[in-house]
């Protein structure tokens, strides 16, 4: 908890750190399973774990918290957005420690391109809840409301590209004729579960944006 006189403000950016670790981790594997390598799913498990003990611990100051600078239930809301981050990043690496289907260069790419996109959107949120948790600890959250918010719009348009490649390769999957129904299911899911990660960010930043364009 960053004391402010004698107000008190819960800074939710070493959490967000946290998550980014557990991001970068999965990264790591997902580079593992395109080399057919295995995939070390507890490594990402550790990541949350860590991330989890210290959700667990914000939520616990922000009940007891007789003054906060912006509304509890927003920031409780945005502890969960970032919770399920890390939360996906670990479902994503266990699911793919399960199965490693023959891809083919145009579905490694495909896969490549959505780790790196995930990987630059979740470190985009990590700056912009940084420059976030710098005007609160400076009250000045109206002043510093348009970085925030240039920010938030950096973070929509990366989730924008990495919606495009994840149609890419879904279309690409569904194309693959030779490819096994029970791989193809496989694949989409996780194609699915690593955009839904990249969704979860534009939703925490989102929760941002509101927030500083109440205060």
């Amino acid at each position: 908890m960053r004391l402010l006189g004698r107000r008190s403000f819960v800074s939710l950016r070493e959490h967000a750190a946290a998550v980014e670790e557990a991001a970068e981790e999965l990264g790591r594997q997902l580079r593992a399973w395109l080399r057919n390598e295995a995939v070390n799913a507890d490594l990402v498990s550790q990541k949350e774990h860590q991330a989890d003990i210290m959700k667990r611990e914000i939520r616990v100051q922000l009940t007891r918290a007789l003054w906060l600078p912006v509304s509890r239930p927003a920031l409780l809301q945005l502890l969960w957005h970032q919770d399920e981050i890390a939360d996906l990043c670990q479902d994503a690496a266990l699911m793919m420690a399960l199965r490693r289907p023959e891809l083919g260069i145009e579905l490694e790419d495909g896969y490549r391109a959505l780790g790196e996109a995930l990987s630059k959107t979740v470190h985009a949120y990590h700056v912009t809840i940084g420059d976030f948790d710098e005007a609160v600890a400076n009250g000045t959250i109206r002043a510093q409301a348009p970085k925030v918010v240039e920010g938030v719009e950096r973070i929509n348009q990366l989730e924008h590209e990495s919606d495009l490649v994840e149609r890419e390769v879904v279309a690409t999957i569904y194309h693959k004729e030779e490819l096994p129904a029970f791989d193809r299911y496989h694949l989409i899911q996780l194609v699915l579960m690593l955009g839904g990660i990249v969704d979860q960010v534009e939703n925490a930043a989102g929760d941002l944006r509101v927030m500083v364009s109440e205060a």
